[in-house]
């Protein structure tokens, strides 16, 4: 189990004209629509340390180009351009260096982290833990966005750009004919943010192409159904996230809490229903397994 702390931040602020494509694209016209992109990244791409860099500025440079300019990609661009997942690119770790998100689904989108947010982060790290016989256990990685400061606003509109632009990750993020961004990741992401540590209110989401394909506000405590669509592990209301974990958790299950996190429910004893100081290496620690903490930086 793992917690990746991405610095995801593009020195100076994303260009406004780095900007998202209007009209969504099917998966199924994903790689025609960006089949000039990859041509021209193809031709440019030098490799080296300073992929970061080097990613940016085939950005803005696709981006701020005249149609002229990526009109003659497109006509040299085969048909059959191969996609970077393909192609042998997949062999440059320069080229895939920021893939680090391919799978994960949950996404921590806080805008501090004082002890007491920290202590409902771990509260909501528990909450995403299998409590019944045949639960999904959607915690196994996990990122959380930094510079917290970047995460203010509506979260929504941002989210993608936080994901696979200001770190630039080619595997994801695609650019159309028009200089426009799109995405090829569209699979379920929950969003933690601010709100969720006071309310449990977490944001299922999904892209399709560039737009948000659906939403929903949902608590991440729930006892459900085995059968159940693993996707649907949160209810629509709202819970007090100060109260003891054991408390929120309509099971009452005390001895999973105590074999989740040893030590947890004493704190929360201690802290009058936060853990502060609890420290989230201790999360699975009695299994041999603690949760992980890493950074992945930028080379900017």
């Amino acid at each position: 189990m793992s917690l990746t702390r991405s610095h995801s931040q593009w020195p100076g602020g994303i260009p406004s004209f780095i900007r998202r494509h209007e009209e969504p694209v099917a998966s199924e016209n994903f790689d025609a629509a960006s089949r000039a992109w990859r041509h021209f990244v193809r031709d440019q791409w030098v490799g080296g340390d300073a992929a970061d860099q080097q990613k940016r500025a085939l950005i803005e440079r696709w981006a701020k180009a005249d149609q002229q300019f990526r009109d003659s990609y497109q006509s040299r661009a085969p048909e059959d351009e191969p996609s970077f997942f393909e192609g042998p690119e997949l062999t440059d770790k320069n080229f895939t260096g920021n893939d680090v998100q391919n799978f994960c689904m949950v996404y921590f989108c806080t805008t501090e982290l004082t002890r007491e947010k920290e202590a409902l982060l771990a509260k909501c790290i528990l909450g995403l833990f299998p409590w019944e016989e045949g639960w999904e256990f959607l915690a196994d990685e996990m990122i959380m966005f930094l510079p917290l400061e970047d995460n203010q606003g509506d979260i929504l509109e941002t989210f993608k750009f936080h994901q696979s632009v200001a770190r630039p990750n080619f595997l994801d993020m695609h650019m159309a004919l028009d200089g426009m961004l799109l995405f090829r990741d569209c699979s379920a992401k929950l969003i933690i943010d601010d709100r969720t540590l006071e309310t449990g209110l977490g944001l299922w989401v999904e892209f399709a192409g560039t737009a948000l394909n659906y939403i929903e506000s949902r608590v991440i405590y729930q006892d459900r159904d085995e059968d159940a669509d693993p996707r649907e592990v949160l209810e629509d209301e709202p819970v007090d996230m100060r109260r003891p974990l054991v408390e929120i958790y309509r099971g009452g299950e005390v001895d999973l809490v105590d074999d989740y996190s040893p030590g947890f429910r004493e704190a929360e004893e201690q802290g009058n229903g936060l853990a502060i100081g609890y420290g989230l290496e201790q999360i699975l620690a009695n299994d041999g397994n603690p949760l992980t903490i890493t950074d992945h930086g930028s080379d900017h």
